[in-house]
């Protein structure tokens, strides 16, 4: 195959450059008149290149230092590489695909009239300088590093990660108001085309004063919006994002929010976590069911205790139910009304505890729990085994990976733990099934929000509640996977 080469042509150089690069917003060329109205451009892609760099030694020094009348050298590029750019890595090139490959790496390219080759500056940049550690999202053994408040840095991130020719990066401006810079991201060749299509007929259709970031963003998404569960995932990390562009799906990123959204998503996703794919096979699987059972706990361990002690109490073992009595001596609340409270007073510390610095957050939920349940059993307000039931079921909460999940899972068992109050173990069997309907029903942008059970799917079913060997793995999952006749 032949080597596809510059030729003496600028304009057509650029052209061949442009065709072979990543043509998004963030692309740049700049055109230059140089002594004796020479015509360069410098070519870059901004967010990963040192800007300064660009100015003080490569512009600058082209713009304003050369004194010497460069048509009459034999080779232009050698010499205003030697002379005028004071860049220490520095390479000549007419190779299209190599220069290509530099520019998504960073580096900078210097274009000259009537030249067939091409200068490659090093002004690469690491973003990952710019960026602190995870608060939300932590991880044992993936990325550290998080999303920052500018977009030029966060497009820089994933582009650092993902140096790709089928990476798009779309431009908008949503609010009418404060015109907030957004960025839709994707992979062409991933992406399935109906859903691309939606999102961004879903963002042109956007009619607000203000949006200030990805959480209000969501909402116009959503289609769904009185659903308690999440349709888009929000992320603060830049390698979750990166996973989730080569399994066909879009993120978007939105100037002054630290966060991505990532869409569209399914419900199992929300309890999985970059450890299942780092860990041993068995280890991971062994997370992932601890998971699930939390998910279980949470919705009915406190329900069906009610039940147990208001409507079957038979149903329990004599030695368990006479501790249970012993212990609820003297308690002035019926069962609901102490599981309730009990439930409410923990919503009312974890809240606070994240309105308040992280360490005296902390501090709020540890030592405010241990002296609030030890005080209202001594206050004789709460029997012990409801105390346990209720830490069980918060302890419970933190396993979930997915915060936006987690307050929807929390939410829900209240709803839960009512239909237990009135209807029993019915009422609980009658909420389950109204939760799982509703689910079924549910859909993130055409995409079934149950899949890969509902529709069933066999090939996704390698990595859903269990998890198959990475090499059995597809990379791209059926659910997501662009459609046949999209193109």
């Amino acid at each position: 195959m032949d080597t596809l080469v510059l030729t003496k042509n600028l304009n057509k150089n650029i052209n061949l450059i442009s065709a072979n690069t990543p043509s998004n917003f963030n692309f740049k060329i700049r055109d230059l008149i140089l002594k004796d109205n020479i015509k360069c451009n410098v070519l870059y892609i901004n967010g990963i290149t040192n800007k300064e760099d660009i100015e003080d030694r490569i512009i600058y020094p082209l713009l304003f230092k050369i004194d010497y009348d460069i048509n009459t050298l034999s080779s232009k590029m050698d010499y205003i590489s030697q002379k005028y750019i004071s860049i220490d890595d520095i390479e000549i090139s007419s190779d299209i695909k190599n220069i290509s490959k530099n520019l998504k790496c960073g580096k900078s390219v210097v274009l000259i009239e009537n030249e067939d080759k091409a200068i490659i500056c090093n002004t690469s940049k690491s973003n990952f300088k710019s960026v602190s550690e995870a608060k939300i999202e932590e991880s044992i053994r993936g990325e550290k590093s998080t999303f920052v408040d500018f977009i030029e840095i966060n497009i820089g991130l994933i582009q650092e990660k993902l140096k790709n020719d089928n990476l798009k990066i779309e431009n908008y401006i949503l609010g009418n108001k404060n015109n907030s810079q957004a960025a839709l991201i994707y992979m062409e060749d991933l992406i399935d085309l109906k859903v691309l299509n939606k999102i961004r007929s879903k963002l042109n259709n956007i009619k607000t004063s203000y949006l200030p970031g990805t959480g209000y963003l969501s909402q116009f998404i959503d289609k769904s919006n009185f659903s308690v569960f999440p349709q888009t995932k929000t992320t603060e990390k830049p390698d979750t994002v990166v996973s989730d562009l080569l399994q066909g799906k879009a993120a978007i990123l939105i100037n002054g929010c630290a966060y991505a959204i990532i869409l569209p998503v399914v419900f199992l996703e929300f309890f999985q976590a970059y450890e299942d794919y780092s860990n041993r096979l068995l280890l991971a699987n062994f997370d992932r069911f601890i998971r699930i059972l939390s998910l279980i706990l949470i919705l009915t361990i406190s329900p069906i205790y009610l039940v147990l002690l208001q409507y079957n109490a038979e149903l329990v073992p004599i030695n368990l139910i006479k501790i249970i009595i012993i212990s609820r001596k003297d308690i002035p609340l019926p069962p609901f009304l102490e599981i309730l409270l009990m439930e409410i007073i923990i919503e009312f510390l974890r809240e606070g505890g994240l309105r308040l610095p992280s360490i005296i957050g902390q501090t709020l939920g540890i030592v405010g729990g241990i002296i609030l349940g030890q005080a209202a059993i001594q206050a004789g307000m709460v029997s012990p085994t409801t105390l346990i039931v209720v830490t069980i079921t918060v302890i419970a909460t933190f396993v979930i990976p997915n915060y936006e999940m987690s307050l929807s899972i929390r939410f829900l068992r209240f709803y839960i733990l009512i239909m237990a109050q009135f209807l029993g173990f019915f009422g609980i069997i009658v909420a389950l099934f109204s939760i799982v309907v509703h689910l079924m029903n549910l859909e993130s942008l055409g995409v079934p929000y149950l899949s890969p059970f509902a529709p069933m799917r066999q090939k996704d079913l390698k990595d859903s509640i269990i998890r198959y060997p990475l090499k059995y793995l597809a990379r791209v999952p059926a659910t997501f996977r662009k459609k046949k006749g999209n193109k």
